[in-house]
């Protein structure tokens, strides 16, 4: 039973001490002590080939040594590492998603862009003559006429020529824009309309083509803002009833949506900081918990009294005892060294150990 083994081995114990006790210190004792309380909370290291002498001498005085018990290999401790961020839930990822599709727009007439074509755009260095100025002026007139007839492609030929004459006049950019709006070539009409607002910032059909263009894109906002530019600069009833009854319903739409998704998103990264914050909070108090306890104890990791015996601090056979993955393990318990400490300041503690320490202890009734 437990009661005779553990008088036979505090026997053993206290023979041992006196006849050693003139050769050996206080912290060999008190390593002595360490594995006697060792071998409590583990009989099964007794089984260990080095300490055969040991187990013997048990044995010899009648001691039941436990059989050494089949367990699955157990990892060995591991630092702990820092906690990993979890990934986005997928509600997160869904209000990621585009505002454009989460917004319900009447994208009636919108359509898909076109490549940009090779059109004359002139060497924005030339500094036309008056003659040739008169010249673009010509071939304005005759491109106008020919927009009027329906000659589209004729038209296009004559505002790249009055172009290529005169780059740096505004009014041909912006009426050749308008003619591909006319050709559902928005963004080719961008691109002039833009080309035109460079050269003249006041230029109210740069503006006006630049929205419409805009608009047959989906581009709501920015249409939204060329037009009302347009306005601005020249008014006109059917650009406010465009503005009125399709542009700005759409481009409402998208700022409300956009800005309640801003909303969103820096209501996410201020929980996310508050989380964080938290995080860091815990194991700061966790890492000062523990230095705390270690204090307490005496300093070694885990609160063992007397600190960590050295390899030449052990007595012989004793060595790779401490080296025992679950030993190490149940070391850093702070219950645990609690109750060791306790058992080595009185033996009779052991029946009140703990509920991590009493189990270990059972195993050698």
């Amino acid at each position: 039973g437990i009661n005779a083994e553990y008088g036979e081995f505090q026997t053993f114990q206290h023979y041992f001490i006196q006849i050693n006790l003139s050769m050996m210190e206080a912290k060999q004792l008190n390593q002595l002590k360490m594995f006697i309380d060792a071998c409590k909370m583990k009989p099964e290291i007794l089984h260990e080939p080095k300490l055969a002498f040991f187990k013997n001498y048990l044995l010899s005085m009648g001691a039941t040594i436990p059989e050494l018990k089949k367990t699955e290999a157990k990892p060995e401790p591991k630092i702990p590492t820092p906690e990993p961020t979890p990934e986005p839930m997928e509600e997160e990822e869904e209000e990621m998603e585009s505002e454009e599709e989460e917004v319900e727009l009447d994208n009636t007439g919108v359509i898909a862009g076109e490549a940009l074509l090779d059109l004359p755009m002139g060497d924005p260095e030339k500094c036309p003559t008056e003659e040739e100025m008169d010249q673009a002026n010509s071939l304005r007139g005759q491109a106008m006429r020919a927009m009027g007839d329906g000659e589209l492609e004729n038209a296009l030929k004559l505002f790249g020529e009055a172009i290529e004459l005169n780059p740096s006049a505004a009014v041909l950019f912006a009426k050749r824009s308008q003619l591909l709006l006319r050709e559902k070539k928005p963004n080719n009409a961008v691109r002039d309309a833009e080309k035109a607002l460079t050269l003249n910032p006041d230029n109210a059909l740069a503006h006006k083509c630049k929205g419409k263009a805009y608009r047959l894109l989906g581009k709501w906002e920015e249409s939204a803002l060329a037009l009302a530019a347009g306005q601005k600069c020249d008014y006109d009833d059917d650009t406010q009833e465009l503005l009125k009854t399709i542009v700005k319903p759409n481009a409402e739409k998208l700022r409300v949506a956009r800005l309640k998704k801003e909303s969103s998103r820096r209501e996410r990264e201020h929980k996310d900081k508050l989380e964080r914050v938290r995080k860091a909070k815990e194991a700061r108090q966790k890492a000062h918990e523990e230095a705390k306890a270690r204090d307490s104890m005496g300093g070694m990791p885990g609160g063992m009294p007397g600190g960590m015996p050295g390899e030449d601090d052990i007595p012989p056979g004793m060595a790779g005892i401490f080296n025992d993955p679950e030993i190490a393990t149940l070391l850093q318990d702070p219950e645990v060294v609690q109750a060791m400490a306790a058992i080595q300041q009185n033996p009779a503690n052991n029946t009140n150990s703990g509920p991590k320490f009493t189990p270990t202890c059972d195993d050698v009734d």
